[in-house]
């Protein structure tokens, strides 16, 4: 939990270091996602081959990645100046369903202002399915987007996300999925 405070420590620090760079856009945006969940090595670990005492003499990690499919919301509203409030859903080809809510802060960098990187942070509801056990129904995602704004302030982009449980569960494995995102202002 201490690493999430010091994201949110140091975006907050950066805000004031350049005014233009958090932009103020009027319009919510409905965003569409699609990718791969759980493509780094995470996971339970099984037991292959045992001692005759019963200890593990190989272990394998259970981890397969599956498609994963996005819907979210991000309100023109802000708080605290920068911080803008979402709400989503993620959900995966294996049964594997995840309700949140967070808050992002968009930068925005080059002379037209149309790259943006959107560091995020949520907590939310997790179901396994037929995914990996993450150990705890609470979960926390963090990460960001990095996209492309067009004049019409379509967005088109990829986001990198970390969900776990923050060491409240068990284990916890975490899960990392990578995203393309098509991001609609409203």
């Amino acid at each position: 939990m201490r690493n999430y405070l010091g994201i949110f420590f140091i975006i907050f620090l950066l805000s004031f270091i350049d005014k233009n760079l958090v932009a103020r856009e009027k319009e919510g945006r409905l965003i569409l996602g699609g990718g791969i969940y759980n493509f780094m090595e995470n996971g339970e670990k099984r037991c292959t081959l045992t001692h005759t005492d019963s200890t593990c003499f190989r272990e394998e990690t259970v981890s397969e990645t599956s498609i994963a499919y996005q819907l979210e919301y991000q309100s023109d509203k802000r708080f605290l100046k920068i911080f803008k409030p979402k709400i989503g859903f993620l959900g995966t080809s294996k049964n594997a369903t995840y309700g949140y809510t967070g808050v992002s802060v968009d930068f925005y960098f080059g002379n037209c202002k149309c790259l943006v990187l959107t560091p995020s942070f949520a907590a939310g509801w997790y179901v396994d399915g037929d995914e990996i056990k993450m150990y705890s129904r609470l979960e926390f995602m963090s990460g960001g987007d990095l996209s492309y704004r067009f004049r019409n302030n379509v967005r088109v982009g990829v986001g990198l996300y970390h969900i776990s449980n923050a060491g409240l569960g068990k284990e916890n494995p975490g899960t990392e999925s990578i995203l393309f995102k098509y991001q609609i202002p409203f």
